[in-house]
């Protein structure tokens, strides 16, 4: 594929998955149900620069922070970023693995994590910067006693966005090449004869 085709496909991946994320934001069934962990993940695997894949978390909640409530702090706003552009890592560690249970657990990691590290940074950034919790470990503890039904929303949606989008990729008929890049299948003979006819 050439460069300007490549460069056509990346702004078009990158522009989906952004507009993915803010649908699925603005549109969220409950708090915290949403693709945007998915896509990062997503990102991570598809674009050979981490910087790239991290800004596709950052618009998502760019755009559609425009429309949903405002932070209270800065803090919780740069916690909540931080741990949003995370799972694009884990993204780019999903692309090595060569398949069998190396693969089910680091897709099992990407399930998980992203939600547990939301929970615990930006919680933690809530109890420091904008709650009425004491600044003691039973207050820290009520915060993020209080949280756990939205960490159970946003586990319940990283899964979901994640079977979803991969599942899409898979379905499109794609496949991924090293390091990452989605490219199309090979055509069978089948279809290459149908060409022809």
């Amino acid at each position: 594929m050439n460069d300007t085709r490549q460069t056509l496909v990346d702004l078009l991946v990158f522009s989906l998955l952004v507009a993915i994320g803010v649908a699925g934001r603005w549109g969220q069934p409950e708090w915290c149900f949403t693709p945007t962990a998915a896509a990062a993940i997503f990102a991570g695997r598809y674009f050979n620069r981490l910087w790239i894949a991290a800004l596709v978390p950052m618009a998502i909640l760019a755009i559609s922070d425009t429309r949903l409530s405002a932070y209270d702090s800065y803090g919780v706003l740069i916690a909540t970023y931080a741990a949003l552009a995370f799972p694009a890592v884990l993204g780019k560690w999903l692309g090595n693995h060569r398949g069998g249970w190396s693969a089910a657990w680091r897709w099992g990691v990407c399930g998980l994590v992203p939600a547990l590290v939301f929970f615990v940074v930006t919680n933690f950034a809530v109890w420091v910067f904008e709650s009425d919790y004491p600044r003691t470990a039973a207050g820290l503890l009520a915060c993020y006693t209080a949280a756990v039904p939205f960490f159970r929303w946003m586990l319940m949606g990283d899964v979901f966005y994640l079977v979803v989008l991969f599942g899409a990729a898979a379905l499109a008929g794609v496949r991924w090449t090293a390091p990452s890049r989605l490219q199309p299948q090979p055509a069978t003979a089948r279809e290459n004869y149908l060409k022809r006819a």
